[in-house]
């Protein structure tokens, strides 16, 4: 027993390395996030609607607006158009107090997709050629001052999807209990996905990893698209594989700042991560055969790899740690309570210890990069910062539940729900 137990522990070791030299290239990536993007000029002004969805969202939606009202762009060039479900619905009644502000009702609505797809389809009937690009926003989002403008200064790259950053409302709010511990972690998805993924992406000239809020979308793939057809749980995850089989350019613009309101409890989100990571795979599952065709049509194209490979590596390493780590736990219970097993503890124990060292040491890597990609952003203290740091890596191993859980879960249990917001009181937002 213990030379197999050696065995598997080697095996182990050599699959770890295997897996790290597979990831390097994801690992490169993350050498972008340190280079400062070029910011652009647009001397020509064009016309944004800015699409917000916001369905029972009364709690929230001045807040949104207000932010849209200090706009250093020209109020002239941009309209705002708030979407609802039902003409009850006390935000109707706050949004209609704001200026070029119109509210459009999409009855029934299932999905974010829906209530966009709807409010984009009457646009189109009724001015057809008044915008030259919709900004999509939610309704928890605070909009920096210069928003429209660098999102107007995107468009000279001549790309037709672009994505800002992602930064957190919770950090704006004067009040302490608008941000906890949950939410601090919860945000650093944020910078991994557009400084240590996207940036890189620009570079390569790869489509990005589009998040459906703060991403504009030009006219010509509205129309194209004959308004929002996406349906799945992530419609943003799908908009950026419907991008890569359809050719559309795009680009992550960092000048371009949301700020968007992260959970403060660890049920709301939990709830959050099995959407997302269900809507994950419902994605790939939807699209990656079409995908496979367009990269392997008339030769190879390796930017399509990008969606193709993602993180597999990783998750493969995760997987293969837990069943080593749970291998080397039975084997510790073999070398304490059986009498007819020749296995040591000094055998047994790395081969539990190991994987469970080298799962948290690679998760604190990855929360150190992140952490220093972001560190400006990051309106928390130093403390609360090094607590993220060395309890962030056991936060994150709870991503294995979520993943079991969403396993067992079917896409029907996923309803479009309204998320229980965060207290909050505005504060100055900081450039």
């Amino acid at each position: 027993m213990e030379h197999v137990t050696s065995l598997v522990l080697q095996i182990y070791l050599w699959l770890c390395i295997g897996l790290l030299i597979a990831f390097s290239p994801r690992i490169c990536y993350f050498i972008f996030a340190f280079k400062k993007q070029k910011s652009l000029v647009n001397l020509m002004k064009n016309k944004i609607a800015v699409i917000i969805p916001a369905r029972n969202e009364s709690s929230v939606i001045s807040h949104c607006l207000d932010s849209l009202v200090p706009q250093t762009y020209d109020s002239q060039y941009f309209d705002i158009h708030v979407v609802i479900a039902d003409e009850m619905d006390s935000t109707m009644e706050i949004a209609s107090g704001y200026e070029r502000t119109y509210i459009t009702v999409i009855e029934e609505q299932t999905c974010k997709g829906e209530a966009l797809d709807g409010v984009l389809k009457k646009i189109l009937t009724k001015f057809p050629d008044k915008y030259d690009a919709f900004l999509i926003l939610d309704a928890d989002n605070l909009a920096a001052p210069d928003l429209l403008e660098e999102m107007n200064n995107a468009l000279s790259s001549n790309k037709q999807i672009i994505c800002g950053k992602k930064l957190i409302k919770n950090w704006q709010s004067r009040r302490p209990d608008s941000n906890s511990f949950i939410s601090n972690c919860t945000a650093l998805l944020y910078t991994q996905v557009d400084e240590l993924g996207n940036r890189a992406r620009n570079i390569m000239g790869m489509t990005i990893t589009m998040i459906g809020t703060g991403m504009m979308v030009r006219a010509d793939v509205i129309k194209e698209n004959n308004g929002w057809p996406y349906r799945s749980l992530t419609e943003d995850y799908e908009m950026t594989a419907d991008a890569i089989v359809k050719g559309w350019t795009s680009m992550y613009y960092s000048y371009a700042k949301v700020y968007t309101e992260e959970a403060t409890e660890a049920k709301t989100a939990f709830k959050r991560k099995m959407r997302w990571i269900k809507g994950y795979s419902q994605c790939q599952r939807m699209n990656y055969k079409k995908i496979v065709r367009k990269t392997f049509d008339r030769g190879i194209r390796w930017k399509n790899f990008d969606f193709l490979y993602s993180t597999y590596p990783a998750y493969a390493f995760y997987g293969i740690s837990t069943v080593a780590m749970i291998f080397g736990i039975v084997t510790i219970g073999f070398s304490l309570f059986s009498n007819t097993t020749n296995l040591s503890l000094a055998t047994s124990l790395p081969m539990a210890m190991l994987p469970l060292a080298f799962i948290y040491g690679s998760l604190f890597v990855f929360t150190l990069i992140t952490l220093l990609a972001g560190w400006r952003n990051m309106k928390i203290s130093l403390f609360k910062k090094m607590v993220v740091l060395f309890f962030n890596p056991i936060y994150m191993m709870g991503y294995f539940r979520v993943f079991v859980t969403v396993f067992l879960t079917s896409y029907d249990y996923f309803k479009w729900e309204n998320t229980k917001r965060i207290p909050f009181e505005m504060a100055d937002i900081e450039e």
